[in-house]
């Protein structure tokens, strides 16, 4: 199988296969500590099958904890816990390092108590704190403070570490340019601004001995004005290398950079590019990382030499028995990451602690556990959505008899029209494996066919799931019904063709998704862009009109201040950006009026009429869609309460909330039948 599962010697540690975890923070501590949470969560992803798990980023000083719920390496009181994660991990033959992570002026006085530091006083553009610039002594006491960590790392039983010199933290702003303006022996010069990160290197090398493995994180390309570009970054990896480097894992981007990184929207693999001109500078190992969520691509990788490893967070997040699951043909059981972020990095924006869309055990390793029933029940499943599925499939697990009950032809619920707008296609992977999973496990599937009263007598369950889900809110305006007004799911379904002046009510997730949808209909294929690019046809401006910007003129209308309120933090600067590229206006704090049919009240054209500001305006619009929300579908409830032993009402059907928590809340209902 390719060289997936092959092993690879890392300096002087060899490690069983070329899956590496990538460190994440997971907001399972607060105060630095290893608990039983978080030697749970790693112990299933060891016990998974992956070959380097990497921990972290731990804080090497406190003044370099970026968020509230880093793990520490800055005292000997951490070695216990930390000692106790690596001999559960080392159970499992997986080696085990320790991400050193310093914020420098990332790392907020808010967590640290401590002004930040940099290399120059310049202010990160989220912290807002002007950072200290450090002096050559103070320089020499963090260097000395990496290197304790790194011998408390090593009495801890971590096989290696990794120092993190990107995405913007300490390491790599005395990198870059962008925030290295220094005129002494640690700037100006790309030899004087690598002199810390080498410092480091040869520090702990001689500190801890030459045989014990550094990997260097770096992110090949910052994404940010004036920061490293690839050629930068292939003399700093060849200096590194010379330092006493044992492995390279590219990761690209800063925080602060306006380049996407983390979403869906990313092409898979889009950032391997880097990795692979890495590889071609050096002779240690270099890891691709970065939209690597299948491990038939991480084979692609290694394969074409784009990397020696791959190292995946999310995808293993999501499915801790991944590498062993693809290892022994279980394609069907696997749960492919799709890059929503909405558990993982935007749980952490909000201060909560890491968990998953649709892996509602992430998190709760050991807390949550499916269990056989004692008294295996007939459960009936009402509604074919994410939570009706999830809590069909958990049944099933259970040993109870389920039969599912979907009105519509297809399953899936509303995550059916997610997928389809340009970018967001990795929503589908969701309904896939719900599908899959249902089918293998036998539950009964009746779709196309709506349950009532008289057929769930006739069936007499113990227990009843209603997962009914939602319906599209049609708001009360004169003109609703007119010929060119549509709901944002008959667009979606490509039912009808919307014309060429589209206004959309609603700027909500829906709203956003339609308009992009409806955006990129007419736009240039990417083949034939890159096609004429190549002959000179088009310049590269014009490539990038022709791509993103379809023939329709396309405006949201929406009564909050903002547009794109539902999605989350890490998503919806994305999203706006797309909407903006595609050339889709937006016109918020407004009221909608009315509708407006053509030849109705002396219009000679369709349109609509909303008021801002105290004053009416009129839109052109031959095709108007209706995206304002969702309303709970609870009519099933109402006819069925009071007559079973049993009644579950989860997801929307209850209250219209994300698919994460309709998931969950299957998956929880389904523990206690």
């Amino acid at each position: 199988m390719s060289k997936l599962f092959e092993e690879i010697p890392v300096g002087q540690m060899t490690v069983k296969n070329r899956i590496i975890m990538s460190a994440m923070d997971l907001g399972f501590t607060s105060d630095g500590t290893v608990n039983d949470r978080i030697v749970r969560f790693y112990e299933d992803r060891a016990k998974g099958g992956v070959g380097l798990i990497v921990v972290g980023g731990c804080y090497p000083e406190m003044n370099g904890k970026v968020w509230k719920s880093i793990i520490g390496l800055d005292k000997d009181e951490l070695i216990p816990g930390l000692r106790r994660l690596t001999d559960t991990v080392h159970a499992y033959q997986v080696r085990i390092a320790a991400q050193l992570l310093h914020g420098g002026r990332s790392a907020s006085s808010f967590f640290t108590k401590m002004q930040p530091v940099s290399p120059s006083p310049l202010v990160h553009r989220s912290i807002k704190q002007e950072p200290h610039a450090l002096t050559v002594s103070e320089i020499k006491t963090v260097i000395g403070n990496y290197v304790s960590a790194t011998v408390r790392a090593k009495k801890a039983g971590f096989d290696a570490v990794e120092l993190h010199g990107g995405m913007g933290y300490l390491i790599n702003q005395f990198l870059s340019k962008a925030t290295n303006k220094r005129d002494d022996g640690y700037g100006g010069s790309l030899e004087n601004r690598v002199r810390f990160a080498r410092e480091i290197i040869i520090a702990i090398k001689e500190a801890v001995g030459k045989d014990y493995p550094i990997i260097f994180r770096m992110s090949g390309d910052d994404l940010v004005a004036e920061g490293l570009k690839i050629d930068e970054s292939l003399e700093i990896a060849r200096m590194l290398e010379q330092s006493g480097a044992d492995a390279f894992n590219v990761s690209p981007g800063w925080h602060e950079s306006r380049t996407p990184i983390l979403s869906m929207i990313i092409p898979r693999m889009a950032y391997t590019f880097l990795s692979q001109r890495i590889k071609s500078c050096v002779k240690v190992p270099v890891i691709a990382s970065v939209r690597i969520n299948d491990l038939t691509l991480a084979e692609e990788v290694l394969d074409n030499e784009q990397a020696d490893m791959v190292s995946l967070g999310r995808p293993l997040i999501v499915d801790p028995d991944l590498p062993n699951k693809y290892k022994n043909g279980q394609f069907d059981d696997i749960r492919t990451c799709i890059a929503c972020n909405q558990g993982c990095f935007d749980s952490l924006l909000n201060f909560k602690s890491v968990s998953c869309t649709y892996n509602a055990m992430a998190g709760h390793e050991g807390e949550y556990k499916i269990i056989p029933s004692s008294k295996p029940k007939k459960v009936v499943v009402i509604g074919g959505g994410p939570a009706g599925m999830e809590a069909a499939r958990v049944l099933a697990l259970r040993g109870h008899r389920v039969t599912l009950y979907e009105r519509k032809k297809h399953l899936g619920g509303q995550l059916r029209y997610a997928f389809i707008p340009p970018g967001r296609e990795e929503i589908q992977n969701i309904i896939t494996y719900l599908e899959k999973q249902i089918f293998r496990l036998k539950v009964h599937i009746k779709t196309g066919k709506e349950a009532d009263l008289q057929m769930l007598q006739e069936e007499q369950p113990d227990a009843i799931v209603v997962a009914t889900g939602g319906y599209p809110v049609m708001p009360d305006l004169p003109g609703i019904k007119g010929k060119q007004v549509y709901t944002a799911s008959t667009i979606l379904e490509g039912k009808v063709l919307s014309g060429k002046d589209v206004v959309i009510l609603g700027g909500g997730t829906v709203g956003c998704e339609v308009a992009l949808h409806i955006a990129k209909q007419g736009t240039m294929r990417p083949d034939v862009a890159c096609f004429l690019l190549k002959h000179k046809v088009l310049s590269d401006r014009d490539v990038i009109e022709y791509t993103t910007r379809g023939s329709k003129d396309i405006t949201i209308l929406e009564m909050k201040k903002k547009i794109g309120g539902g999605f989350g933090i890490s998503t919806r600067w994305v999203i706006l950006n797309e909407l903006k590229d595609a050339g889709v206006k937006e016109i918020t704090e407004v009221r909608v009026k009315e509708i407006i049919n053509n030849g109705e009240n002396g219009r000679k054209t369709e349109g609509v009429v909303y008021e801002k500001g105290g004053k009416d305006y009129f839109i052109r619009a031959d095709t108007v869609i209706i995206a304002v929300g969702y309303s709970p579908y609870n009519a099933m409830q109402k006819q069925i309460e009071g007559k079973f032993p049993e009644i579950y009402c989860i997801g929307d059907c209850v209250k219209v909330r994300t698919a994460l928590e309709a998931i969950h809340e299957g998956f929880e209902v389904a523990l206690k039948i």
